[in-house]
């Protein structure tokens, strides 16, 4: 056990410095800008290295009263420069460790310990920015074995075997690439670019960058076009070396109780998931990805702030659809996908298609009426609104298998949901006016996932289905309250 308190390495006085700084930089800089009376700049000169100075100041205080120590069965976090605050957090209410790298702990050869508990909110309820992977490994050693004595423990035989026969996924290079050129990132360096663009708006000559490509008012559509797809394929090309470098090297590893997932070159991660907390696991496609035959896989947990894409986990990035089954059998054998889905009614078909044509519409009466003749081409967006209307009616189904509840859906990405009843917080049916007029509801269900849960939807289920699945979970709830 760790009986004496520790600090965390002095390179996390760096990294609260580097944070403050972050957070101080941009408004400084635009405020130095704006200002054009050169004695006033002085005084920011001033003011800003008076800052600097107490940020440096603060950083040392804040690492040197941050202490910590696992004692008792607690881990105790002693910190505050004015205030001195402890907190005491019981290991058993522990339930992710995450270990994570970024470019200044990988110099110092350190990592970041992130410890997050069930009542978690968006941030861990403990960071160790800056400690020995030794250490870390030391600390996740501790936790395991106070929880591993509060149970029946098994024989060293049983336990050497166990470790030996650990299912290990490690993705290959060709998964890597698949995921890197089919991923949704280019999104995401347009609006970054965009984002960034916003922020220094006011000093981009954009009068002298316009002047310097005049000669592209008198231009062609054809060069536009190209132009165009320049812009998008070097966003391309720019988000597929995001995905590499993000998770090269992904790595599953199936502990006894706990899943353990690694990935990353630059910012190197490390998260432990318990499987008791797993909720829900999603199987989801793009329309690229399911036209070249693979899908990704997300966790659902309960609490923690680990997620990779919103409240989700990545659990495998990338995988041929076939290999589904054989997976979730060897890491998370309490799910099983199933394919027998009870599919919607005919007369749900107009419904989905008349929902997406709608938006379509929208947008191109304007853009017919005020960019003639080109405007004319936006009609396309109503035989492509359709059809996506009609592609999202087909893929949606449901079933319940003993104690799993089976519900796909498609917004874009085709959505595949896997929840045992156990898990499920609510289920709730949705009828409108015109819904109710052909006996279709909208079926509804929760599960705990992050601060306010998660939801997940199917529209215009027929009425007899929607009340098949209510009678399925509410009698599990009868059985509880007998």
């Amino acid at each position: 056990m760790m009986f004496e308190p520790k600090r965390i390495h002095p390179v996390g006085m760096i990294l609260s410095f580097v944070n403050m700084i972050k957070s101080y930089i941009i408004p400084a800089i635009i405020f130095f800008f704006v200002s054009s009376n050169e004695s006033f700049n002085l005084y920011i000169i001033i003011g800003g290295s008076l800052l600097i100075l107490f940020v440096v100041v603060t950083s040392i205080l804040e690492w040197w009263k941050f202490t910590y120590i696992i004692e008792g069965g607690q881990l105790r976090i002693e910190h505050g420069i004015f205030v001195k605050k402890k907190r005491y957090i019981p290991i058993e209410r522990i339930q992710t460790i995450n270990i994570s790298a970024g470019v200044i702990q990988q110099i110092f050869r350190l990592v970041k310990l992130q410890i997050e508990t069930a009542g978690s909110g968006m941030e861990a309820e403990v960071s160790l920015t800056a400690i020995k992977k030794l250490e870390a490994d030391r600390i996740q050693e501790e936790i395991s074995k106070y929880k591993q004595l509060s149970k029946l423990s098994i024989g060293e035989d049983e336990q050497e075997e166990v470790l030996l026969h650990q299912p290990t996924y490690k993705m290959t290079t060709k998964d890597l690439l698949v995921a890197a050129s089919t991923s949704s990132g280019i999104g995401v360096i347009i609006s970054a670019v965009a984002a960034f663009v916003s922020q220094f708006d006011e000093f981009i000559p954009y009068d002298q960058i316009i002047n310097r490509f005049d000669f592209l008012t008198n231009a062609s559509i054809t060069l536009y076009a190209i132009l165009i797809f320049i812009a998008f394929f070097i966003a391309w090309i720019l988000s597929i070396i995001g995905v590499v470098l993000k998770y090269a090297y992904f790595t599953v590893i199936k502990g006894e109780e706990e899943l353990k997932i690694s990935r990353g070159i630059f910012e190197k991660r490390q998260i432990n998931i318990p499987t008791k907390r797993i909720q829900a696991i999603q199987i989801v496609q793009n329309p690229l990805r399911q036209l070249l035959g693979y899908t990704t896989i997300y966790i659902e947990s309960a609490g923690g702030n680990s997620g990779d894409e919103g409240l989700s986990t990545i659990l495998f990035p990338v995988v041929p659809k076939k290999n589904v089954e054989q997976l979730l059998l060897e890491f998370l054998p309490d799910f099983k996908q199933q394919s027998d889905l009870h599919r919607l009614p005919k007369r749900s078909m107009i419904r989905y298609c008349f929902r997406k044509t709608i938006p379509a519409i929208i947008v191109m009466i304007p853009v017919a009426y005020f960019l003639q003749p080109w405007g004319y081409v936006s009609i396309i967006l109503l035989p492509v609104a359709a059809w996506w209307g009609y592609a999202s009616y087909k893929d949606a189904g449901w079933n319940y298998h003993g104690d799993q509840l089976n519900i796909v859906f498609r917004i874009i990405s085709k959505t595949h949901v896997l929840v045992n009843r156990k898990r499920l917080q609510s289920v709730k049916s949705k009828t409108t006016y015109f819904q109710k007029r052909v006996s279709l509801e909208t079926f509804e269900c929760t599960i705990k996932s992050g601060l306010l849960g998660r939801n997940f939807t199917v529209k215009d289920l027929d009425q007899q289905d929607v009340e098949k699945i209510i009678n399925w979970y509410s009698y599990e709830e009868s059985k509880k309250a007998n």
